[in-house]
């Protein structure tokens, strides 16, 4: 065998191993299910996440209420707002916990953006989901 062909006989030797071992590594590295409660915390998130880019795109909510809210999600994790959101609708079954509206509204009160009492009314003061605008 000639020096000048070595690396390539190398090259051609490790990757067929290399894809066994990026497969055996992959598999043991690959993170597990998460639980129920974690996936509604992550999806309830995601609507916290959405409703608040929307209010604060929106010109009918206040402008204390957006820095409130820009403000909360600078110093909190969604996670945390989420879990928190969750733990009060939880303890409040009369609140619908698949309305977008009734989410944001428990959402914002948890960050201090809006008073308590204003759950009722949020569901109607709730950024209204925009159409889809063609790019």
């Amino acid at each position: 065998m000639n020096m000048r062909n070595l690396p390539i006989f190398a090259a051609a030797i490790l990757s067929t191993m290399l894809p066994g071992a990026v497969s055996a590594q992959t598999d043991a590295a690959a993170p597990a299910a998460p639980d129920e409660d974690a996936q509604v915390t992550m999806d309830r998130a995601g609507v916290i996440f959405g409703m608040f880019s929307q209010a604060v795109r929106s010109e009918d909510i206040a402008a204390e209420e957006k820095n409130a809210l820009v403000g909360c999600m600078y110093e909190n994790s969604l996670k945390t707002i989420s879990a928190e959101t969750g733990r009060i609708l939880g303890v409040n079954p009369e609140l619908d916990a698949t309305k977008p509206g009734v989410i944001y509204a428990v959402a914002a009160t948890v960050c201090g953006a809006r008073q308590n009492g204003k759950a009722a009314a949020a569901e109607q003061s709730a950024p209204a989901t925009p159409t889809p605008e063609s790019r």
